[in-house]
């Protein structure tokens, strides 16, 4: 199968804007023959984290929305339109306040899956609430797969569940957040460097259980590497694929919006 994988840089509150930049990735993809693409953590809504200090979590729950709901709705319609399934990152409202960090699969059925986040990073716990300890994978075509949303791929038991489970491709969207104090390099191009090592973990597990692994990286909304220098984190938006074998099947260059192919 020939998979899309987006590097997207989402803005937070501005949902209607990175929609339409999710379609127009979706255009490109199906032109390319894809049959699913996929975006991100936040793809939808955008990042809300506490080192942005214009993120307010009753905005979020504002900008939240059921699954199925306007977004997915929206989303199926274009995969009737192009052939092809989305996975998005959405802000997705239930019965409590806060929302669940989920990635959501839909194609020209509706939605077909929905993972959240298990565990939110230190930086969305005023935002997010977790997804307690359910995972299941999808099928799409003739392929298996299992989604892994950011931070939760520290844990290899996720991993062993969705591979007994069935899973050969694992998706794993992220806001790949690199810390300051990490020290990873004082330029875009030695923190690209220094983070493409840190991809290899995702080499490591295709190879450990005989599985494809997606890394789909969020952008920085830096334009300079010197911009924001209150925030602690950094974004590489580097994204990559590799095989069971470990060969790298695709990869964009880092700090970039792109669409890169992939067969898996």
């Amino acid at each position: 199968m020939r998979i899309g994988i987006v590097t997207l840089c989402a803005r937070r509150g501005q949902k209607q804007e990175n929609l339409k930049k999710i379609v127009r990735f979706g255009e490109q993809a199906a032109e390319q023959g894809c049959r699913l693409v996929v975006f991100p953590e936040y793809s939808v809504n955008g990042p809300w984290v506490t080192y942005d200090a214009g993120a307010q979590a009753a905005d979020l729950r504002k900008d939240a929305e059921p699954i199925p709901g306007p977004t997915t709705d929206l989303l199926t319609e274009q995969a009737r339109r192009l052939g092809l399934a989305f996975c998005v990152g959405l802000a997705e409202k239930g019965l409590a306040a806060s929302p669940f960090n989920t990635q959501v699969t839909v194609d020209a059925g509706g939605v077909i899956h929905k993972q959240s986040k298990l565990q939110p990073t230190v930086s969305e716990m005023a935002f997010y609430r977790g997804g307690g300890d359910s995972v299941t994978p999808f099928r799409l075509e003739d392929r298996c797969f299992g989604v892994t949303i950011c931070a939760d791929n520290g844990s290899g038991a996720i991993h062993d569940l969705l591979h007994r489970q069935g899973a050969r491709v694992f998706l794993a969207p992220h806001a790949g957040c690199i810390k300051k104090y990490e020290e990873p390099g004082k330029s875009w191009e030695a923190l690209i460097a220094w983070h493409r090592q840190r991809l290899m973990r995702h080499r490591d597990i295709a190879v450990r259980l005989g599985v494809s692994t997606v890394y789909c990286d969020l952008k920085d909304p830096r334009e300079r590497f010197e911009d924001l220098p209150e925030w602690v984190h950094y974004v590489s938006g580097k994204s990559a694929a590799f095989g069971p074998d470990g060969a790298c099947l695709a990869e964009n260059k880092g700090n970039e919006e792109s669409l890169i192919v992939a067969e898996v």
